[in-house]
């Protein structure tokens, strides 16, 4: 966790207990983002127009339509960030802006299980809000 919460470029990846902790999700919403964040249709489509998508995103996070979804960019290569020394990843945050209307947040679990004293449903939060 401690590497999670200084480099809020990586990303902590575990589909089973995503599916576990969303099941009672519409379907219309995805986890996390990251450098290259995939998108359903019907996902990508709650979002409105891909033209305005683009414009809000600007050039540095370019939108790439493929058959069955958008993959959405933020910024020309992957980045760490580093929260210790000020590293902020503004494209990773303009992802985040526009992709959150269709951002997964309803969880009961956590998806990252954490010893007491810590919440893990409150980290999982902090985590999946990192770049708010």
């Amino acid at each position: 966790m401690p590497a999670l919460k200084r480099f809020p470029g990586l990303d902590f990846s575990d589909p089973g207990s995503f599916q576990v902790v969303s099941e009672e999700s519409d379907g219309l919403s995805f986890k996390s983002l990251n450098w290259l964040t995939v998108l359903g249709d019907q996902v990508a489509n709650h979002l409105g127009d891909k033209t305005a998508l683009r414009e809000k995103l600007g050039s540095s996070c370019p939108v790439h339509a493929f058959d069955g979804g958008i993959v959405v960019q933020a910024g020309d290569e992957p980045q760490l960030g580093d929260n210790n020394r000020g590293i902020v990843l503004d494209d990773y945050r303009r992802v985040a802006k526009a992709l959150k209307p269709v951002r997964f947040e309803d969880y009961k679990l956590g998806m990252i299980a954490l010893p007491e004293p810590y919440d893990s449903v409150e980290e999982t939060l902090n985590w999946i809000r990192r770049f708010d």
